[in-house]
């Protein structure tokens, strides 16, 4: 595939991501300015993702927005990962009750991704992006993954973290990364703070999902005074919200 081609595949993608946290249809102007794109390139994106059926142009006002064949085209993933849960909704439901920054994550080489992600609406707000990238080894959620993991994979992942660390002291030691694993595996949850962005604390759980799917957790995030002070509530939130999931998956 021509280096064309996989932008053109990477921005599809991408645009998808900015109407699931846009959440309504959007102008060639408002796509092109949010994901910094060029609005003439934004435009021929869009028109030929029309042309192809998978989005929707209201040709009185100009707005596009994803077509229903996205939805029937992908469907069947939240069926067979979640057959009584939608996780959407789970998340939206863990926003509502905390006001925070809620998301989705799994693992990404050396990092962790941010699959979905919805803002929070408290002023202060920690806010994070769907796609950004979080440090493995210093996230709640990639710590959080980490319990999941053999001593041997953390070793060469954390081999692999540290030669690319430039400043010394931020170089992990194995043994202490193996004792806050199981500490946090018996926790349940994983915290971070300040450790992944400066100010900013996170709280993760695992996402119950079938045997064979990639691991996944549901964190949220905030101010760490915030994060720090409603903690309790915040596991207990977290716990609450995936255990519908949990019974499903086991069942």
């Amino acid at each position: 595939m021509s280096e064309p081609s996989v932008k053109s595949a990477r921005r599809a993608m991408e645009l998808l991501e900015f109407f699931a946290e846009w959440r309504k249809p959007a102008s060639v102007k408002e796509v092109s300015q949010s994901l910094g794109w060029p609005q003439s390139s934004t435009s021929m994106l869009l028109r030929a993702l029309v042309a192809a059926g998978y989005y929707d142009h209201d040709t009185r006002t100009g707005m596009f927005a994803p077509s229903v064949r996205i939805l029937l085209a992908t469907g069947w993933v939240g069926e067979h990962l979640f057959s009584e849960m939608s996780l959407l909704g789970l998340m939206e439901r863990v926003h509502d009750q905390t006001g925070h920054t809620v998301m989705i994550g799994t693992q990404h080489g050396m990092h962790v991704r941010y699959l979905h992600v919805l803002q929070a609406t408290r002023e202060g707000r920690f806010t994070a992006k769907t796609g950004s990238l979080r440090p493995l080894f210093r996230s709640a959620t990639g710590k959080m993954l980490l319990t999941l993991k053999p001593e041997r994979e953390i070793a060469l992942l954390l081999r692999r973290v540290n030669a690319t660390e430039p400043d010394a002291r931020q170089v992990l030691a194995l043994d202490a990364v193996l004792r806050e694993r199981e500490q946090t595996r018996r926790n349940g949850y994983a915290l971070s703070l300040g450790t992944s962005v400066a100010g900013a604390a996170a709280l993760a759980v695992l996402l119950p999902v079938p045997r064979g799917e990639r691991p996944m957790t549901l964190s949220v995030g905030g101010p760490m005074a915030e994060v720090v002070q409603e903690k309790e509530r915040l596991i207990a939130v977290l716990t609450e919200a995936t255990a519908p999931l949990r019974a499903a998956v086991t069942r």
